[in-house]
């Protein structure tokens, strides 16, 4: 017998958040009326939908860091970069195009000198260079229109920003540089929630201008690498060889990677039963999809030999999980036949 569409809705929710938001301090879900449930399940359909199918990632991240020189002096230094000293418009938070030396020098003295202005040297961030990008093959001019409507949406309440988009690389991104103080003297502190977040309205952004993006934590997706830094993906570009590579993790370091996904596999594993003991067709080809995303997930290749993995869920032999044989575990998933593997995921970037 099926399960009822309320029970479904609540457990897409409930896993869902804890799948999407655990590592950023997951909170318990509010109550809400059954209209409302609806709504948001069917919003998180479309993010599972648009996971399993492995939908680009987009990519948000701080380039400049904590621990480096900051200061009137840094600002100026990557203003020139990401306008190639003037030979790139910037566009700021009113609209404004800012082409050429003289006016970009205009924009660094009035960063300097104005509003509550930004000193030569400081021993913090006064500036947040923020980056945007998706895959190659991206429409670039929708990451351009997705990228303004994105930072007018964050930083449009009276915080000075410039953005500045570039055509000269595969992976079509913007570069994004937002003063630390708004005009209430206020100073932005991005979390890792808000970074997530900016990643979500970015995403959402670019599916209104017709680029189908997403944006999940790696670990929702199985990924276990990390995008490279900056100056890596430059040396590449060169042909140089960095001077180290990350070394390949060991037996403890496979083991230590496998058991961080517990919970991961845990969340796809009772949203997949939800769905299988779904009414709607549409439910049960989902789980039956969800079963071959998680058996294809980049993770799998840290499995302990131990430890098995059926229709999205984690299975250990019952001695090693400190069982009885034969003791009632959590039911298995029913799936069907199985689907055919989709393509390669794009890894995106947290910060």
């Amino acid at each position: 017998m099926p399960f009822p569409k309320t029970y479904i809705d609540a457990m897409l929710l409930n896993w869902g958040d804890r799948l999407f938001h655990e590592p950023l301090r997951h909170v318990a879900a509010p109550n809400l009326p059954r209209l409302q449930i609806g709504d948001e399940a069917a919003r998180m359909r479309e993010r599972l939908v648009r996971t399993v199918r492995r939908t680009p990632e987009v990519m948000v991240k701080i380039t400049n860091r904590a621990s480096s020189v900051q200061g009137m002096g840094a600002v100026r230094r990557h203003l020139r970069y990401i306008s190639r000293n003037g030979r790139i418009e910037l566009e700021d938070q009113d609209g404004q195009i800012i082409s050429g030396v003289v006016a970009l020098r205009y924009l660094a003295e009035a960063w300097h000198l104005g509003g509550w202005g930004i000193p030569e040297e400081s021993p913090r961030r006064e500036v947040f260079n923020v980056l945007l990008s998706m895959p190659p093959g991206t429409d670039r001019q929708a990451v351009r229109e997705a990228a303004r409507a994105f930072a007018a949406e964050e930083f449009g309440a009276g915080r000075r920003y410039v953005f500045a988009a570039h055509d000269d690389e595969a992976h079509p991104h913007v570069h994004l540089s937002v003063q630390v103080r708004g005009s209430d003297g206020r100073r932005l502190n991005p979390r890792k929630q808000d970074l997530q977040r900016w990643r979500e309205h970015f995403a959402r952004q670019l599916r209104e201008h017709g680029v189908d993006a997403n944006a999940t934590p790696r670990r929702a997706r199985g990924q276990t690498r990390r995008y490279p830094k900056q100056a890596v993906v430059h040396m590449v570009a060169r042909e140089e060889m960095p001077r180290y590579w990350r070394a390949v993790p060991g037996d403890a370091g496979r083991r230590a990677v496998w058991q961080a996904h517990a919970g991961v596999f845990d969340a796809w594993h009772e949203i997949a039963r939800a769905m299988a003991n779904s009414g709607v067709a549409g439910d049960r080809a989902m789980a039956i999809d969800i079963a071959d995303f998680v058996q294809a997930m980049p993770v799998q290749q840290h499995r302990p030999p131990t430890v098995q993995v059926r229709a999205g869920h984690t299975q250990r032999p019952e001695q090693e999980r400190g069982l009885e044989p034969g003791a009632r575990t959590t039911p298995p998933l029913q799936s069907g036949p199985d689907n055919e593997q989709q393509r390669d995921p794009d890894a995106g970037v947290e910060r």
